[in-house]
């Protein structure tokens, strides 16, 4: 599509014979030009539409070029061979674009992306991520991400709305950072083998009894600041964990063993004991 006023072109949908878009069924790796000519015209090219290549079965990598500012909803939804991603500095939105490539198993979302929702909804083979640090609001980003075990959450965050994390059935730990207000219904329901969280904010963040529905809270780790110990065990859902201080226990190397947990709360910091071996949450063994 062709902006003739400002000379600039967007990448759009391909529309086959049945009006379905993105049909590039030979397609497993894309190249975007910086511009295109038409009518003896020169267009930068600086966006990618909505749709534009959702369902090519066969993509496997696409490399977006720097001068892409903009990515369209579901640009890239139901690429289900897709497994690699590179994006660039600029793009500030990501509203469904990766939703279920189920392939996908790793992103580098880059630090200029302020607003994601749904972005990997249904991305069954994401693992981890990191994101970037200006991003306040959460809403259904890794619902369904069954494979999903790390996710390390800005500072900036502020709201952890509904289906955030649903049926995350690999994440085992969580720290929520300091800013969260909200935790709102279902934001981590069927979380099965959630067992520790971290919460760093001193007033308990707005949660209900249905935040973390499916999973039982009272075998999962609660770890707050200290002081604010009284304040997370009379609070509405948050009283149900098993609630412990996130600082240090009194005295060099102390160590709290934490009842039907299988764990320890050492230095603030807990570990899985199996028989004689302990191992931090990610599983590495210490020596």
């Amino acid at each position: 599509m062709l902006d003739e006023y400002a000379r600039t072109a967007e990448v759009t949908a391909s529309i086959d014979q049945h009006g379905m878009s993105g049909n590039y069924p030979e397609l497993d790796s894309i190249a975007i030009p910086d511009t295109i000519s038409y009518g003896g015209v020169k267009y930068a090219v600086k966006s990618i539409g909505e749709h534009a290549f959702s369902n090519s079965a066969d993509l496997v990598m696409v490399d977006i070029p720097d001068h892409i500012l903009s990515i369209g909803s579901d640009a890239f939804n139901g690429c289900r061979n897709l497994t690699s991603v590179t994006l660039p500095e600029g793009i500030d939105r990501l509203f469904r674009v990766f939703a279920y490539c189920t392939s996908l198993h790793r992103i580098t979302i880059p630090n200029s992306v302020t607003a994601v929702n749904a972005v990997f909804a249904g991305c069954t083979s994401l693992d981890s991520v990191v994101l970037p640090p200006n991003i306040t609001l959460l809403a259904a980003t890794f619902a369904n991400c069954h494979s999903l075990q790390y996710v390390t959450l800005p500072d900036s965050l502020q709201i952890i709305r509904r289906l955030t994390f649903l049926d995350c059935q690999n994440l085992r730990s969580i720290t929520i950072p300091e800013k969260v207000t909200e935790v709102n219904t279902q934001a981590f329901k069927d979380c099965l083998a959630l067992d520790t969280i971290r919460v760093l904010a001193a007033e308990p963040p707005t949660a209900t009894s249905e935040s973390f529905t499916g999973m039982d809270k009272s075998s999962c780790i609660l770890l707050v600041p200290a002081s604010s110990i009284d304040l997370y065990r009379e609070a509405e859902c948050w009283k149900d964990f098993n609630v412990q201080p996130l600082d240090s226990p009194t005295g060099i190397g102390a160590s709290t063993v934490l009842p039907k947990s299988g764990k320890i709360l050492h230095n603030g910091q807990v570990y899985i004991v199996r028989g004689d071996n302990t191992y931090t949450l990610q599983g590495q063994e210490l020596k």
